[in-house]
C-alpha cells in the first residue's frame, strides 16, 4: 500500500486541477481563486510554496509548464490564455483568441505545449482548439480547428 506524500493545503478554493512539471520535481495548482501557484511538493509535509501567479479574472482551470520549465502556461474561464515567466512571476503574452465567441462559450479548459515549447495550444467549451506561435510576437493564432 502506498504512504500518502503529502497534503498540499493550497488555500484556492476549488481546486480545478494540479500538474506536475515535466520532470516531476514541482507541482502547480489552479483554484477558483483565480491563481495558480507552484509548489515544491517534496519539502515538509504540506509542501512548500514558492510562487503565486495572479492575473486571471475568473478560476483557472489548468496550467502546464514548458519542457524547460521556465514558462508556465494557464487558461480560465476569463477565456484567456497567459504565458508566465515562472522565475519573474510576469506574464510574457496574453492570447484572447477564444473571446471571440459569444459570452456564455469560452471557458479555456486546457493547455499544452509541444516538445519544443515553441507552440502552444489551447482547448475551449466554445468548441475549438488554437495553436500559438510562441516564437513569434503575433498574439493570433496560427491554426484554429472549429468543431
Amino acid at each position: 500500500m502506498q504512504q500518502l506524500a503529502a497534503t498540499i493545503n493550497c488555500k484556492q478554493s476549488a481546486i480545478r486541477a494540479v500538474r506536475f512539471n515535466v520532470d516531476g520535481g514541482y507541482c502547480m495548482t489552479c483554484g477558483s481563486d483565480k491563481t495558480v501557484k507552484l509548489w515544491n511538493p517534496h519539502r515538509g509535509d504540506s509542501g512548500l510554496l514558492l510562487k503565486t501567479y495572479a492575473g486571471h479574472g475568473y478560476e483557472v482551470l489548468d496550467a502546464r509548464s514548458s519542457h524547460d520549465n521556465a514558462q508556465i502556461a494557464s487558461s480560465g474561464s476569463d477565456k484567456q490564455v497567459l504565458l508566465w515567466d515562472v522565475g519573474s512571476g510576469r506574464i510574457v503574452r496574453k492570447f484572447r483568441g477564444h473571446a471571440e465567441r459569444p459570452i456564455s462559450e469560452g471557458s479555456v479548459n486546457a493547455v499544452a505545449f509541444n516538445n519544443e515549447s515553441s507552440v502552444l495550444m489551447s482547448a475551449s467549451l466554445d468548441g475549438t482548439v488554437r495553436a500559438w506561435d510562441l516564437r513569434s510576437r503575433s498574439s493570433e493564432p496560427i491554426q484554429a480547428s472549429i468543431s
